[in-house]
C-alpha cells in the first residue's frame, strides 16, 4: 500500500488546481494612478524642503563672513539645486494613457515602477551623497569660526562635543533615509514580481 500511495505521488501533484492571479484591466489602471498619485506627493514634499533648504543656506551665505562656511553653502545649494533636477528628470510620474489594452497596461505600470526602483535604488549616488561634502565644509567652517570667537578657548570641549553630536545625528539621519529608501525598493520590487507572474499567467 506504501508503494502504491509513493506512485500515485507525482500523479496527484500534477493534477492539483494551480492558483491563479486574476486581476482587471481597472484594476491595473487604479494601482498605476495610486503610484502617479504618491509620486507627485514625495516630489512636492520634497520641492518644497529643496527650496527650504536653499533659502537657509542663501541666508547662512549673507549671514557668516567664514570662507569656509560660505563654501559649504554653496555647495549645499548647489547639491539641492542638483538633487531637485535629478528628481524632476528621472523620478516625475508619467500619466498612463486612457485607452490602452490590458497587457499593454501591465507593461507600462510595470516600467513605472521599475523606474521608481531604480531611482530609489540609487539614492545614495544622487540624493545623499550630494548634500555630504558641503554639510561637512559647512559644519567645520562653523566649528572653526566658533572656537575664533573671544572667550571660547575656556569652552572648547563643549564646543566640539556640540558639533561631534550635530554631525553624528546628520550622520544617522543620512543612514535611515538610506535604509527607509532600501526597504522602499524591496516593496516595490515584490510589486514588479507579482506584475511579471500575473503576466506569464495571461
Amino acid at each position: 500500500m506504501a508503494n502504491e500511495a509513493r506512485n500515485d505521488m507525482p500523479h496527484l501533484w500534477r493534477n492539483q488546481p494551480v492558483e491563479r492571479v486574476e486581476i482587471s484591466l481597472e484594476e491595473i489602471r487604479r494601482k498605476a494612478q495610486k503610484l502617479e498619485n504618491q509620486v507627485q506627493v514625495r516630489n512636492l514634499w520634497e520641492y518644497g524642503a529643496g527650496a527650504i533648504v536653499v533659502g537657509a543656506f542663501t541666508y547662512y551665505l549673507w549671514l557668516f563672513h567664514s570662507p569656509l562656511v560660505r563654501i559649504g553653502c554653496a555647495l549645499e545649494i548647489a547639491g539641492t539645486l542638483f538633487v531637485m533636477y535629478t528628481l524632476h528628470t528621472k523620478g516625475s510620474a508619467r500619466l498612463m494613457p486612457a485607452k490602452m489594452a490590458f497587457r499593454t497596461c501591465v507593461e507600462f505600470h510595470r516600467e513605472e515602477l521599475q523606474r521608481q526602483c531604480d531611482l530609489l535604488r540609487g539614492v545614495w549616488s544622487w540624493y545623499l551623497l550630494p548634500f555630504i561634502p558641503g554639510l561637512a565644509i559647512f559644519l567645520l567652517g562653523l566649528f572653526l569660526y566658533a572656537i575664533d570667537q573671544p572667550g571660547a578657548s575656556a569652552h572648547a570641549w563643549s564646543i566640539a562635543k556640540g558639533f561631534i553630536l550635530t554631525a553624528t545625528g546628520c550622520a544617522l539621519v543620512f543612514l535611515g533615509v538610506g535604509q527607509l529608501n532600501q526597504w522602499a525598493v524591496r516593496k516595490i520590487q515584490n510589486e514588479i514580481d507579482a506584475l511579471n507572474a500575473l503576466e506569464r499567467e495571461v
